[in-house]
């Protein structure tokens, strides 16, 4: 395998966690008194065998504005230093609440480029809520992924997020990618638990495993690729005051028979 795929796996494990983040700051924006957030957060990863990939950092700034009870939208720009070269993300995305039982995640993305960045990605989840005490989400998603060669990925995903009892989260969602060329199909699932509250503190452990296929084009003669992942991480947000911050999270992946990587970010948030 290419570092270039090796690369791209990581990312489809890891958006899986970014979206049980994204999907608690909707509930806590329209809660919350503060209509503003930035972020800023630093991330180290080891790889092993490390000669080949070598240690990736990451440095991400974000924004989060509530305009309206209704209505959340956020920025975010990110720099990546890796083996293969430097490169830049840009992100924007929304939430929206349409009526009391349904509400929607939007976001595209666009890379510099680079070996493991996509050109273009979109996203977009229907969120349902359900239950006597909507405390029942039913979660039906979209994403699809240009990278800057041929590949391009195309996935669906279901899922359910429970709240209950108060101060917990628990989630589990599946992911189906078709990977093209090739018409590669695999399977990923995402278990998440969550305990907290807004201005207090949020501790997620989340937990992705499952199959991840393409075809692997930079070989003169094209061979299909399917690997074993699984992916752990432990996230921790804690209120220092009531409007700022610190974040935490540790985090380990193994990609099967080619690296393990452990990854450890810190960072800070200012509400206002």
């Amino acid at each position: 395998m290419s570092k270039m795929a090796a690369s791209r796996i990581s990312l489809l494990l890891t958006m899986a966690g970014i979206f049980v983040f994204l999907m608690n700051f909707s509930v806590s924006a329209q809660e919350g008194e503060e209509k503003n957030r930035i972020e800023i957060n630093l991330t180290y990863e080891h790889l092993t065998p490390n000669e080949i990939y070598g240690d990736w950092k990451n440095l991400s700034l974000a924004y989060y504005r509530t305009p309206k009870s209704d209505f959340s939208y956020f920025l975010q720009a990110e720099a990546f230093s890796r083996k293969e070269g430097d490169g830049v993300l840009g992100v924007i995305g929304a939430y929206k609440d349409w009526m009391e039982y349904l509400y929607t995640y939007s976001s595209v993305s666009a890379g510099s480029n680079s070996e493991y960045l996509p050109m273009f990605r979109g996203d977009h989840d229907f969120n349902l809520k359900l239950g006597e005490d909507r405390n029942i989400v039913w979660i039906t998603g979209i994403t699809y992924i240009k990278y800057f060669d041929v590949h391009k990925d195309l996935i669906l995903s279901t899922g359910l997020a429970l709240y209950y009892p108060a101060d917990w989260i628990w989630m589990y969602r599946i992911f189906i990618n078709d990977s093209d060329p090739g018409n590669m199909i695999s399977y990923s699932h995402l278990f998440s638990v969550g305990y907290g509250r807004e201005k207090w503190q949020w501790t997620y452990l989340n937990i992705s495993f499952g199959k991840q296929a393409y075809l692997a084009t930079y070989l003169q003669s094209p061979e299909e690729v399917n690997r074993d992942t699984f992916r752990i991480a432990l996230k921790h947000r804690l209120w220092l005051n009531k409007d700022y911050g610190i974040m935490a999270e540790a985090s380990y992946l193994k990609l099967d028979e080619e690296y393990e990587k452990y990854g450890f970010s810190l960072g800070f948030f200012k509400e206002f």
